[in-house]
């Protein structure tokens, strides 16, 4: 195993995103100069900068980035290095053109973009080994590198997703590996259903966009297992160069995005050699009309923070102006645009460095507006930053190196949020937020993560993989269908010792071929939640009514109908129009010390609040309903002592333990 740096943070690190090589050499001195006196100690460079370094294959020019990083030494400022393997050259390109993606839609990629080249295609294999080998090697023993970020956005915009000639002959050698015989992949997969009986690895097709039916579940699944492979794989090559060439003090990251389950990259597996998980913190981006919800930035944070176990995480890109590519939408105002950085600090951000220092002149991010604008004028970004770093750094740094502890875990699974992918199950989880991503798991994680946002329950989000369960009082696992049956045993006896287990519909239906179990529903869980389910309706973009005990409130998206066997009825199906009125929608069950909570349905706001004020009343945690628009979280201080960080998302002032927290601010309380 690559050995994984452990050296953290003792206060918070601010800095910018500087781009060099997109300005003349005239404005480095006084740029450097300015962003050291607006407070920050950092810049991040180099990751597009491929051409600059190597101009033709095998040469090598690093008079512009030596001295651009000796000036910004000279000023104080430590360096973070990208590799710049996430655009290539034209000549790279020209050597050997069919490097270039293929994407299931049947797109090619295009030279001219970013992220373009396949992460199997040799020659750009070996063009990114020697161009990370040759920056590491000549920046190793550089004073004021602390650390570098492995490409840039891997897998993203639709990058996770490759068919090309290249990726066809990995994939056989894949399967065969994987499989070692075809009698092994055919029943897995079930390819007896439609003739589709495979008797080479050769044989097997990459699933292309058919006009309207789907591909094989089976061969689906292990299509976004292989491109997964093929994405952990680059950035492990990366890594391996680096650990190899660079000091052991020298930390090693990369810049993920949201939603975190969008791609089909196992962002776990990719980060296990690297020391710590990055971010490009973005609430608001592009044409849309409002920031998401905070309650789902929460969860998106805290999935990132999951990543590893240090309980901290890097920003890399946090936004301070506002972007988009093609079209520009809702402009924050600079108090709401620092709330931002209090909530991403809040819930463990332990660096945070601005995109950017200033709004490019030209190029596909001319619209992608940064801390000063084009005619580097100082502004009221500059002056928000600058009096946010320099007015609450002492407040930040109680508690910001300190990592974060949770008693409540939202837990997910990465081949359960694949087969969604596909097999959306309800129009109210089929939601594409563009044509390579789709948000509707993340939608129902969110669901389950915003009841301990909202009671000011400290809550992690973690793999299944990765879990301890040992560490948490509430367990809440939604759309949780491929369900292993050790794990499900574990969560008995945990449950047992105490622990609360919050399931959601569908629970159990397949087993680990990703075949339809063949139990009655919830399948393994059917006994530890005390309830079967034979019948069950998507309910797509409708909503029935329930009642909790005698609170009406709606379920969406999907609607099992619920049989109790040990279990008690919490809420009922009591819409006149659905023919399962008065069935059960929503059970607690009883299992040694702790409970087993069943939701055949996803709650509405109003069904969550009473429902999980429920939940919370009968665990042993501490929860309060803040109110809309307040966050507040529990943190240990650098002193030792218990702490409350209390962030207001709103435009109203907010009051807490009767202090008075002002519009978009936040504040330390205890």
């Amino acid at each position: 195993m690559e050995k994984v740096m452990t050296q953290k943070n003792k206060t918070i690190e601010f800095g910018v995103d500087y781009y060099p090589d997109q300005w003349d050499r005239s404005l480095w001195d006084s740029d450097f100069a300015r962003i050291k006196e607006m407070g920050a100690g950092t810049v991040r460079m180099m990751e597009f900068a491929w051409a600059i370094i190597e101009p033709r294959e095998g040469i090598f020019d690093f008079t512009l980035f030596d001295d651009a990083i000796a000036l910004a030494a000279k000023h104080g400022l430590k360096v973070i290095l990208g590799t710049p393997t996430a655009t290539i050259p034209v000549w790279l390109h020209d050597l050997d053109p069919s490097i270039m993606q293929t994407h299931p839609s049947g797109g090619r990629r295009a030279f001219g973009i970013r992220r373009q080249p396949c992460s199997n295609a040799p020659v750009f294999l070996e063009a990114v080994d020697r161009i990370v080998e040759a920056v590491a090697k000549h920046y190793a023993s550089h004073q004021s590198i602390e650390g570098w970020q492995v490409d840039n956005e891997i897998g993203h915009e639709g990058s996770d997703r490759c068919v090309c000639a290249h990726c066809r002959k990995q994939w056989s050698l894949w399967l065969g590996k994987k499989y070692s015989t075809l009698q092994s992949l055919n029943e897995t997969w079930g390819t007896v259903f439609w003739s589709t009986t495979y008797s080479s690895f050769d044989e097997i097709p990459l699933p292309v966009k058919d006009m309207h039916l789907l591909q094989n579940p089976g061969l689906m699944l292990d299509y976004m297992r292989f491109m997964s492979d093929s994405a952990t794989g680059f950035a492990a090559r990366q890594v391996a160069i680096l650990r190899k060439n660079l000091p052991s003090h020298v930390w090693i990251s990369t810049n993920l995005y949201a939603p975190p389950t969008g791609t089909v990259i196992d962002l776990e597996e990719m980060l296990k050699t690297m020391d710590f998980p990055g971010f490009d913190n973005y609430p608001v981006w592009g044409d849309m009309e409002e920031p998401i919800p905070y309650y789902f930035n929460s969860y998106v944070l805290a999935y990132i923070r999951g990543l590893k176990d240090t309980g901290n995480f890097s920003v890399f890109e946090q936004i301070s102006g506002f972007q988009g590519h093609a079209c520009l939408g809702y402009m924050p105002s600079e108090k709401e645009m620092i709330k931002f950085t209090h909530q991403a600090v809040a819930l463990g951000a332990d660096r945070i460095i601005y995109f950017r220092w200033r709004t490019a002149a030209s190029g596909q991010e001319q619209l992608c507006y940064g801390i000063l604008d084009t005619d580097s004028q100082d502004n009221d970004r500059l002056a928000a930053i600058t009096e946010n770093i320099s007015d609450r750094s002492a407040e930040y740094n109680r508690f910001a190196a300190l990592p974060f502890k949770a008693d409540a875990c939202v837990v997910y699974d990465r081949d359960n949020s694949r087969i969604v992918k596909n097999q959306y199950l309800s129009k109210g989880i089929n939601i594409p937020i563009s044509i390579f991503a789709e948000a509707g798991y993340d939608l129902e994680m969110a669901r389950s993560f915003a009841p301990f946002t909202l009671f000011g329950i400290n809550a992690d989000v973690k793999s299944v993989q990765s879990l301890d369960l040992s560490r948490y009082k509430i367990i809440s696992l939604p759309l949780y269908q491929i369900a292993d049956p050790v794990f499900v045993r574990c969560l008995e006896k945990w449950v047992r010792a105490g622990g609360t287990l919050i399931l959601g519909w569908r629970s159990g239906s397949r087993d680990m071929k990703n075949h339809n179990i063949a139990k009655i529903l919830p399948g393994e869980f059917s006994e530890l939640a005390g309830i079967h389910v034979r019948k069950f309706e998507s309910l797509n973009s409708k909503k029935t009514k329930i009642r909790i005990g005698l609170i009406p409130a709606k379920g969406e998206v999907w609607a099992d109908i619920v049989e109790p066997v040990t279990a008690k009825v919490i809420a009922r199906y009591s819409d006149a129009k659905k023919h399962y009125k008065g069935s059960a929608a929503i059970t607690v069950n009883s299992v040694g010390k702790g409970k087993v909570w069943y939701l055949g349905t996803s709650p509405d706001p109003v069904g969550i609040f009473f429902l999980y004020r429920k939940i919370f009343r009968m665990s042993d945690v501490r929860a309060k309903f803040l109110g809309m628009g307040l966050e507040v979280v529990r943190r240990k201080s650098v002193e030792g002592k218990d702490i409350f960080v209390a962030v207001n998302h709103t435009a109203k002032t907010k009051r807490f333990k009767g202090k008075r927290i002002k519009a978009y601010d936040f504040r330390v309380i205890g």
